[in-house]
């Protein structure tokens, strides 16, 4: 009876006691929620040993902390319950407090390695919570901490794009759009400015004084090929209701001749410049442009350089380090199972190639076991280096049966033949008089199939030959990467090239057997009396995308640009810029029945099925 009554009043008590404790519980949430956080800390306090309530006790203690400022003590008692009670099914709440303490304390590497163990919405919420409020400033003190943080990098970059588009650092954010591969929006610090026509500057070195020698009218044909190029495409243009009115300007390729061009008030009207070609010229032109907010595109330099601070200039064609880069994305998708290779390059133009190349491909673990700068007497060494041969003897090393196995090995080729002392030359024989057989195989310096491509950079006829021969002795299966030019030379031909699957960088590539180009060729016959050159291509192509552009974005056409995506060509392959002032988009070729054909395309198209099959 007695155990029996003590028992019942030991009960009575525990519950009277849970009782208290929930009250005062209660009591503390209560002074939380109303944001008496000073009163709610202290009760959280009392009841942070309680046996009932000590967990979430803790918990509020530290929230209460947090809300009063006081980061180290809510870090010290967050830190606690994580080892104090490491199996309460509230841990995770506890780890997102301690990532946005790391966060607000600007340890922001320990806060990206906390946040990637929360939840997909709560480390987004924390992100955009802590990075969406950060200054241009403190988001570039952040980048230079935490150069490879892809989040970080992502909004310096949207920090950037906000600025005014004549204060943004153009070249930073195509850095980062390249280094985290982001898309970019519309750009909205461009005015939307629509127009029943538009007034394009041709502002080219035409040369009309000095039309009379025969001699500058012959060097200056491409200058006339783009201009009639250009007005075949406005008046195709005029035909779909796009009025572009083609106005040119001679600047004799004279620095002196487009400063007067530009003091007359002659470009004032303009709303976009195609143009110039020259040192010069561009000098004057881009700083008229960038301070005028009129557009201006080279249409044939591929040399990032004419660009410079300008905002408002940009290059119809892949500038020569984004012709590196795009061809090293395209040998990186093929040649995967050999990621060793050697890279070449001849002049300083080829080392930018040469360069983007080695840097993006290196990205995508492949080993550039060698880079050098091509000479003809360095190209004479590379394939001596390439077809030289050495013996190895193998009865010494293998029994006959292994010998024979090895025969059988596809690419193994096994010779025989007599036996001769080293010093006299003379056959050895056994002693019956026959001839000893020594059994070797003929190896190569570089081993067969140890190099899985070359890319050569280089427009020299003998030293593409030479690259060319030297794959050919080889019995193996090196892939090889060089120019278009390569198709011109007269020391290779079409057949010896498609044999040897040779790949073309081909930036200024279209389908000469294409039905648009067939029509567009009848077309130049009739106006012009000849086939279109490359150059008519281009001003046709440069014009009439610029028409196609500022008809569905007005003056500043390059707020078409921002999206990445391609605008399909008429002749040519189109054009992608994204956040980039260049053509991202360069075709690679390869022959097939003696046809060039765009293997980005084929790869591209290939991918996509198998992410559908997948």
């Amino acid at each position: 009876m007695r155990t029996l009554i003590f028992s019942f009043l030991l009960i009575s008590v525990l519950t009277i006691s849970a009782q208290s404790s929930q009250g005062e519980y209660l009591e503390a949430k209560r002074q939380f929620g109303i944001g008496n956080y000073a009163e709610a800390k202290q009760a959280f306090r009392n009841l942070s040993d309680d046996n009932l309530f000590a967990e979430y006790a803790s918990f509020y203690y530290a929230l209460s902390a947090l809300k009063l400022g006081q980061e180290r003590v809510a870090e010290n008692m967050l830190k606690q319950i994580q080892t104090k009670y490491p199996d309460w099914n509230k841990q995770q709440e506890v780890d997102y407090w301690l990532t946005h303490l790391s966060f607000s304390q600007g340890k922001l590497w320990q806060a990206f390695r906390q946040a990637e163990e929360l939840p997909e919405t709560w480390r987004n919420y924390l992100i955009d919570t802590f990075l969406g409020k950060m200054t241009l400033s403190g988001l570039d003190s952040a980048y230079a901490l935490n150069a490879n943080n892809s989040y970080i990098g992502t909004y310096y970059a949207k920090a950037i794009q906000n600025q005014p588009y004549d204060e943004r650092d153009q070249f930073l954010l195509m850095e980062l759009a390249e280094k985290f591969d982001f898309s970019m929006v519309p750009d909205e610090n461009l005015p939307l400015v629509k127009k029943d026509q538009y007034a394009v500057a041709l502002v080219l070195p035409f040369m009309y004084e000095s039309l009379e020698n025969p001699q500058t009218v012959i060097r200056n044909s491409i200058i006339f090929d783009l201009y009639q190029g250009m007005t075949l495409a406005q008046e195709e243009l005029e035909s779909q209701q796009i009025k572009l009115n083609l106005f040119p300007f001679d600047t004799q390729k004279k620095g002196s001749v487009t400063y007067d061009l530009i003091k007359d008030g002659k470009l004032e009207k303009a709303d976009a410049i195609i143009g110039p070609l020259y040192s010069g010229p561009s000098k004057y032109i881009s700083q008229f442009s960038k301070e005028n907010k009129i557009t201006m595109i080279n249409p044939v330099s591929s040399n990032e350089g004419i660009v410079g601070d300008n905002p408002y200039s940009y290059l119809f064609k892949p500038a020569y380090s984004t012709q590196g880069r795009e061809a090293a994305k395209y040998a990186a998708r093929k040649f995967t199972e050999n990621k060793n290779l050697f890279i070449f390059y001849e002049t300083d133009r080829d080392s930018i190639i040469a360069n983007a190349y080695k840097e993006t491909i290196e990205r995508d673990s492949f080993l550039v076991v060698r880079f050098e700068r091509l000479t003809n007497e360095s190209a004479q060494q590379i394939q001596i280096d390439f077809t030289e041969q050495y013996e190895v003897r193998l009865d010494t090393m293998y029994s006959q049966e292994e010998i024979d196995s090895i025969a059988l090995i596809p690419g193994r080729f096994v010779r025989t033949r007599s036996l001769r002392e080293e010093d006299s030359g003379k056959i050895v024989r056994d002693r019956n008089g026959e001839d000893v057989v020594e059994s070797y195989e003929v190896k190569f310096t570089v081993a067969p199939d140890s190099i899985g491509h070359v890319f050569a950079a280089t427009s020299s006829n003998l030293l593409a030959n030479n690259f060319i021969s030297t794959v050919e002795v080889r019995s193996d299966s090196i892939g090889i990467i060089g120019y278009k030019d390569w198709l011109n030379f007269s020391l290779l031909s079409y057949a010896q090239l498609e044999r040897l699957q040779v790949d073309f960088l081909s930036p200024s590539y279209y389908d000469v057997e294409g039905d648009e180009y067939n029509r567009i060729e009848q077309k130049f016959i009739q106006h012009f009396g000849k086939t279109p050159s490359e150059y008519h291509v281009y001003g046709y192509e440069l014009v009439w995308h610029l028409g196609q552009l500022m008809k569905e974005h007005g003056k500043y056409f390059q707020r078409g640009f921002l999206d990445g995506e391609v605008k399909s060509g008429h002749i040519m392959e189109g054009l992608r810029y994204g956040p980039y002032k260049d053509n991202q988009l360069v075709p690679i070729t390869q022959l097939k029945n003696l046809r060039l054909r765009n293997q980005n395309i084929k790869q591209e198209a290939d991918q996509a099925n198998e992410d559908i099959d997948k």
